[in-house]
Order: structure tokens, then C-alpha cells, then sequence
């Protein structure tokens, strides 16, 4: 099945909050102690340096030991089948093995047994079912079963008996089905009351699995929600969400409701207890296709989500509200989203756009660390001179208007797009070309000098007939006023020097009376 490109953007893949590891428990999570909030107000974000290939719609697992497996993913270009293993601790990045098959927008799950369980996405230009697993005790991987049909924009749950959910996907589908990795096999799990893609998935406290919000037959962001029920592996709709949204993300928080975030300010509670959905506070800005994290101590976290948006922003559940905490320094968007053990966030590389306006991917790195102290930049020290950017400690920066002929590009840099001496109507000598260059305009035939404006001129062959009469279309050397009617009306010296053209010469060279000899 072939797909487009522009198709490909339009579901958020990069569910990383439930795909890239095992399911958050109540008793695991920390609420945060008192003064959270005031501690975190000088937090930063900081570089973590650079992965060996710019990608996006890739994934992103942390594994047991502390380093964190990226997988496949792509460029404009293509879609990638290597991957690589960034260590938080140095801040670098080495090679992994290659999976068998190129792919983004796929899922990645940690099953329990600490190995990746990569399924379906896009690779070679088509939608694709097959399924991989990484195995970090070899560093390699092997083949997983193919998932039952091409996929993706599905959701990837780890259950509780260490079995993964997978739901959804393109063409809104209500097929859902279950993984068990001892058997390496897959089974149907009933259907979903309405199809979906590009949804967010998060498993309940008590095992159920909660999917909410994408895209369907009608709308691009859906506020539908659906509940799946382990011990009878049937989907039950539930009260739908206050605001429909796409590129958002569910978590389990310890007091077992489920908070979404994402595409809207408003984030919202649902309460299985009760089956509401609350909004709970509002960030600053509106995060779209940026994946939020849980923090060991409970909190949430997310930045980034469009390429002028910075601002990275702390949920904290015993207050039930958001505060900016710091900025990332490059504008992102699809970007896997890691919380450490050590209370740092990494978010990494993913997509933006260049001076030309083209979308490209990103290598970098940057690090939410709560321990470090700011040091804002400024416009020259990023080398930027127009628009707005941020100084790396929540301000924004004015970087100033471009002048004249120039325009900012995507990249905060004035660009200039230079003239040519046949825009100019130059034939020879040299002249500026608007951009700090020098253009050759070349040098007149034989008998005839280049004048002051850079048009040949003197000894030029006789015109066909005189500027004041209608005829063929005249050779702009024919003399001055030939030159000036041409340079504002090139008709007259490309095809007939018709009324119009009498018409120009008599108001540009100061001809008296029709007829008269106008003179050089």
C-alpha cells in the first residue's frame, strides 16, 4: 500500500508516554514533596549534545542500563532502519544494530523482559506490518510476527500480564489486537465502538486500558473515549473528552485518574470512579505533537510541540496546575519525550523547518536538568537577527526586522535573494546584486560603451525606425530612449514597439511633438 508524504503528517505517531516502556503503577509514583514548585522555577534546559543521524517519527526506549534505545524514524528523504543508543551520562551517542526493516511512525514497547517490541509504521514509502524486537542483552534484533495488518497512527499498551494491546491505527480501524511475547504470536481482541488513529492509550490501575482523542471518518481531532476490559477483551464507549485533540498524551496518575495533555491548553482528569472528564488547569502555550513525560516524583512535563514554541511546562497534581519552568532553545515537534531516573528529561531531535521554509530533521539533544542555573543568551550570540527566539530561561528575545528586498527565514536569519543584471536590464560592466555580491553584466560589441547606467550605448546600430513611429520591435542599443522604454516595458524591444511604446518615449525621453528625432 503506497501513501503519500503530506499523508504521513496527518496522525502523531510518537505516543511515547505508553509505547516506548512498561506502564506506570499507583505504587510506583511519588507525589511531590511541598515546595516543588518553588524549586523548580530555576530549572533550565541545557544541551545533551547530538545523535549520530538527524531523525524524526522515530522512537525512543529507556532500557535497564540507563541508556536509551532510538529506532528508525526518517528524513525527507526516506525512512531509516538504524538505530542508536544514547547515554544520558556522557551525553553521546553510539551506533546499534540496524533493525530489518526501515520505518517510522511506529510504536515502541518495553515488554517485561526488558526487550524492545518495535510494530508496523511507514517504510519505503508504504504502510507496513512488520514487527521487530530488541533484545539488549545481544545488542540485537530479531523478527517478531508481523502485526495482522498494515499499520500505523496505532496505539501500543503493555498489560499487566506482559502481553501488549495494540489498537487502531490508519484508516480509522476498530481492529485491536494482543501480543504475547512468550509465543511470539498475535490474536484479535473485539472492536472499538469507533475507529480511530492517532489517538493516546494509557493502562488504568486496575488493568483496563483507556483510549481517548485522534482522528476518524469526520474530524482530525476526536474527543471520543473508549474503555478496553482485560477479562473480557470487549471495548466499552465512555464520556467523552471536554475537547477533541491529535498529538496528545494519557497518563496514570497515583490517585488512579488519568490525565490527557496536548493540542489544547486545557488539560483534563478522567475519573473512572465516575466517568468524568475535568479540565485541570491550562498550560501557557498549546503543545501539539509533543509527547509529555511522568517524572520519578510524579510530575509532568512537556515541551516544545510546534517550531516557535519553547516554553517548557511542569503539571503538578497536588496543585492541579502548570508553571513554566524553563525553554528549550530549538523549536520541535514530534520529538520522543524521556524522563530519567534522576529527575532530567531529554528531548530528542525530531522536526523543524529551514531558511527555506522546507521541513528537515533534527539531531540535537537537549536536557531539562532542575539542578542547573541559567545563563540566558542572546539574538548575536545564536546568530540569529530577525524574528523572536528564546534565551534558553523562559524570556523571549526580540532579534529585530529584516531590511528592505530581505525576509526572516524559519531559522531567525535575514536571507536575500539576489538580482540578476537581466532583471536589472544591464548588458554590461559590473553592479551590485542586492546582496552584498558583484554580478558581470559583460562587455558591449564592437563600437559601442558601456554608459553610466550599464547599458551599452554610443556608435549602436540605427534603430529601424524612429521611437515616435509604430514597427517592428526596436534593439534596446539603438540609443538612450530605446533603452529607458525597454527597461520599464520590455514588449517594446521583445516583440512590436506598438502605440504603447510611442506613447512611453514621448512621456520617459521628452519628445516634443510625434515624429521628432529623439536624441541620445
Amino acid at each position: 500500500m503506497s501513501l503519500s508524504y503530506w499523508k504521513s503528517w496527518v496522525v502523531i505517531p510518537l505516543m511515547c508516554c505508553f509505547a516506548c516502556g512498561p506502564a506506570i503503577t499507583p505504587t510506583e509514583l511519588e507525589m511531590p514533596e511541598d515546595g516543588v514548585e518553588a524549586s523548580q522555577s530555576s530549572a533550565v534546559v541545557v544541551t545533551g549534545g547530538s545523535l549520530l543521524s538527524a531523525r524524526y517519527q522515530h522512537t525512543a526506549t529507556l532500557l535497564g542500563n540507563g541508556k536509551v534505545l532510538v529506532a528508525g524514524g526518517g528524513t525527507p528523504s526516506g525512512e531509516m532502519a538504524t538505530s542508536e543508543l544514547y547515554d544520558p551520562a556522557t551525553l553521546t551517542s553510539s551506533s546499534g544494530p540496524s533493525m530489518a526493516t526501515a520505518r517510522r511512525s511506529h510504536t515502541a514497547t518495553q515488554l517485561q523482559d526488558g526487550s524492545v517490541l518495535v510494530v508496523a509504521g511507514i517504510g519505503g514509502g508504504s504502510v507496513i506490518a512488520s514487527s521487530e524486537r530488541y533484545l539488549p542483552g545481544s545488542n540485537s534484533w530479531s523478527a517478531a510476527a508481523p502485526l495482522p495488518r498494515n499499520s500505523y497512527g496505532h496505539s501500543a499498551t503493555l498489560l499487566a500480564d506482559g502481553r501488549v494491546l495494540v489498537v487502531g491505527g490508519v484508516s480509522y480501524v476498530t481492529n485491536s489486537y494482543l501480543y504475547t511475547p512468550s509465543t511470539n504470536t498475535w490474536a484479535s481482541t473485539g472492536s472499538l465502538n469507533a475507529g480511530m488513529m492517532g489517538h493516546a492509550a494509557v493502562r488504568l490501575a486496575d488493568g483496563r486500558v483507556l483510549v481517548a482523542g485522534g482522528g476518524n471518518s469526520t474530524t482530525s481531532s476526536s474527543n471520543h473515549a473508549e474503555l478496553w476490559d482485560p477479562a473480557t477483551g470487549t471495548w466499552t464507549t465512555v464520556a467523552s473528552m471536554n475537547t477533541g485533540r491529535n498529538g496528545h498524551t494519557l497518563h496514570l496518575l497515583a490517585n488512579g485518574k488519568a490525565l490527557v495533555t496536548g493540542y489544547t491548553l486545557a488539560a483534563e482528569l478522567y475519573d473512572p470512579a465516575t466517568n468524568t472528564w475535568t479540565n485541570t488547569g491550562s498550560t501557557a502555550v498549546t503543545h501539539s505533537s509533543a509527547p509529555s513525560v511522568v517524572r520519578p516524583d510524579g510530575s509532568i512535563l512537556m515541551a516544545g510541540g510546534s517550531f516557535n514554541t519553547y516554553g517548557v511546562e511542569l503539571y503538578t497534581p497536588a496543585t492541579a496546575g502548570w508553571i513554566t519552568v524553563g525553554a528549550i532553545t530549538q523549536g520541535r515537534t514530534h520529538h520522543p519525550t524521556i524522563a530519567l531516573a534522576d529527575g532530567r528529561v531529554l528531548f530528542i531531535a525530531g522536526t523543524t523547518y529551514n531558511a527555506q521554509g522546507n521541513m528537515q530533521a533534527l539531531s540535537s539533544v537537549e536536557v531539562f536538568d532542575p539542578t542547573a542555573t541559567c545563563a540566558p543568551t542572546t539574538c548575536t550570540a545564536q546568530g540569529k537577527n530577525c524574528g523572536t527566539i528564546s534565551d534558553g530561561c523562559g524570556v523571549t528575545l526580540n532579534c529585530g526586522t529584516c531590511s528592505a528586498g530581505q525576509t526572516c527565514g524559519g531559522n531567525n536569519v535575514c536571507t536575500c535573494t539576489p538580482t540578476t543584471c537581466a532583471a536589472q536590464g544591464k548588458n554590461c560592466g559590473t553592479l551590485s546584486n542586492g546582496c552584498g555580491g558583484t554580478l558581470s553584466c559583460g562587455t558591449c560589441a564592437s563600437g559601442q560603451t558601456c554608459g553610466s547606467n550599464n547599458v551599452c550605448v554610443a556608435g549602436a546600430p540605427a534603430c529601424g525606425h524612429n521611437v515616435c513611429t509604430t514597427g517592428a520591435a526596436l534593439t534596446r542599443t539603438c540609443s538612450g530612449c530605446v533603452n529607458t522604454v525597454c527597461s520599464q516595458d520590455p514588449y517594446c524591444c521583445n516583440t512590436a514597439w506598438d502605440s504603447l511604446c510611442v506613447s512611453e518615449a514621448s512621456q520617459w525621453c521628452a519628445i516634443a511633438q510625434p515624429g521628432c528625432v529623439t536624441p541620445m
